[in-house]
């Protein structure tokens, strides 16, 4: 068992480096993004009945049911950074892991309060508690724009090089969402400091599914009692905490197959095949009525409460990735993993840094501050697991209108100071910002927002502070623009002639 340990260790390490290579350079590592991405519970569910998506979810229930929670402890991007922590506290807490209660009836009630939840369109508890989501979460909201800020600083010392597996733009901390992601590391790191993988125990949805298929499963850890000397070893090695010597039991079901149990046993009574009834521990996931009985009620909590809370609301004002297509199905299907935010190339895909309601809380918005929308990228749409930004192709991504442009006239400079300007309609990709003939021989910004793609060249671009004169407001449904035939030049009834 010491050799599959190591596989394992060599599996998750490599899984988890391309996660981290995949975020932090999707224009680098995509196709590697994509093949992970493909690989989650998340994705397998939110894009059924796709193909790809019937045999992502079969190959991660039937390897459950065959050998239990293997998907934990190699492909869970959560998991494996909840190992990594681990592995770092340990060398400050050598208090040894716990036996801990089953808590079936508390992750009963959590997984049917998020499934009630999404159900009802808010999907707030789920972006807050799956793995994929929260992963991509602490990434975007620290990870990545501290490792933008070093390579960007470091660079100029050592080698331009080296910004190429940093950011070539700024990654800034987007605060509200900093902050979230800050607490979500530090409560992460507590409960592994202190009771090992109990999150995926207790709160985990994706750990409450292949819970409950772990615990028909064919293959399976079990204490071989005549082996065992009840030395406890396996006990305090268990992150899971679902060992108990003093009755000889193994619950497999809350097994999260990280295999230190049977690695640290000296007398090899961690044994893995088919257990007898008797060697294993009854299994906790919805054992009974009590159960039931949470499920049921936090189905119905999950369900209800949002439509009463957010009966009749209208969906916050906010400028979406090409490819969300509108608010309302936007924020019903976004799980806020924010692959998006760290694939922009721009930086204008952030999380909202003041939601104008819950239903916007952690959601990707486009925000001009630090570029714009670059007509030629369609990254976000590539990469979005659960398909809340639909595939746009790179070639449409140029006429799609994701927002519609306003000028002020009157905080324009041309109009306040008396000075020539046009930034707006010099990159405006669309000539939806033209300059026309004003008085004293200026010239003045003219919009036609029915050529205006929304993609916020001109917010960017314009000087005034701190109010700019032209903004792009967001768009109710995106759609597609249609560009005017180029005027032709008047036949002047003489051959072409060269000018030289």
């Amino acid at each position: 068992m010491h050799n599959v340990k190591k596989i394992r260790l060599i599996i998750g390490v490599t899984v988890l480096a391309a996660f981290i290579a995949a975020w932090l350079r999707y224009d680098t590592f995509g196709r590697a993004a994509a093949f992970l991405e493909e690989t989650q519970l998340v994705y397998a569910v939110f894009e059924l009945p796709m193909l790809a998506a019937v045999i992502a979810l079969a190959i991660i229930l039937l390897t459950t049911l065959l050998a239990g929670r293997v998907y934990c402890s190699t492909i869970c991007p959560l998991g494996l950074l909840q190992d990594l922590i681990a592995r770092l506290t340990r060398r400050f807490n050598r208090k040894p892991y716990q036996t801990l209660a089953p808590h079936g009836q508390l992750h009963a009630a959590v997984f049917a309060l998020v499934v009630g939840a999404a159900s009802a369109g808010f999907i707030l508890p789920l972006a807050l508690l799956e793995p994929f989501s929260t992963f991509g979460q602490l990434f975007a909201g620290i990870f990545q724009p501290l490792a933008a800020k070093f390579f960007l600083t470091a660079a100029p010392m050592v080698s331009t090089d080296i910004n190429w597996f940093g950011q070539a733009a700024d990654r800034p901390f987007s605060m509200l969402n900093s902050l979230i992601a800050t607490f979500l590391l530090g409560a992460l790191t507590f409960a592994v400091y202190k009771a090992g993988r109990v999150y995926c125990n207790t709160l985990c949805p994706v750990g409450a599914i292949l819970r409950f298929v772990a615990k028909y499963s064919f293959f399976r850890l079990s204490i071989d009692e005549s082996a065992c000397t009840s030395c406890r070893l396996c006990e305090k090695a268990c992150k899971a905490g679902c060992i108990d010597v003093a009755s000889k039991t193994l619950d497999f079901s809350r097994c999260v197959s990280c295999y230190n149990c049977a690695a640290s046993c000296n007398f090899s009574a961690i044994k893995f095949g088919r257990a007898a009834a008797a060697t294993s521990a009854k299994p906790s996931f919805m054992p009974g009525r009590r159960a039931a009985i949470a499920a049921v009620a936090g189905a119905a909590v999950g369900y209800v409460l949002p439509k009463a809370l957010f009966a009749g609301a209208e969906s916050p004002a906010k400028i979406l990735p090409p490819g969300a297509m509108n608010a309302e199905r936007f924020y019903q299907a976004c799980i806020s993993c924010h692959l998006c935010v760290t694939a922009c190339p721009s930086s204008v895909i952030r999380p909202s840094a003041a939601p104008e309601s819950p239903l916007s809380l952690l959601k990707p918005s486009l925000d001009f501050e630090l570029g714009m929308c670059e007509q030629n990228c369609n990254l976000c749409s590539q990469i979005c697991p659960v398909n809340a930004i639909q595939p746009v192709d790179a070639d449409k991504k140029k006429l799609m209108k994701i927002g519609e442009v306003e000028y002020i006239k009157q905080l324009c400079v041309v109009e306040t100071d008396g000075n020539d300007c046009g930034a707006c309609a010099e990159h405006c990709p669309t000539q939806a910002v033209r300059m026309v003939p004003y008085k004293n021989n200026l010239m003045i910004p003219q919009t036609d927002t029915s050529i205006c793609i929304g993609c916020g060249s001109c917010e960017h671009i314009c000087p005034v502070r701190p109010n700019r004169a032209i903004i792009v407001h967001p768009v109710k449904q995106q759609t597609y623009i249609e560009l005017p035939e180029p005027e032709a030049l008047p036949d002047s009834g003489q051959p072409a002639e060269f000018p030289f």
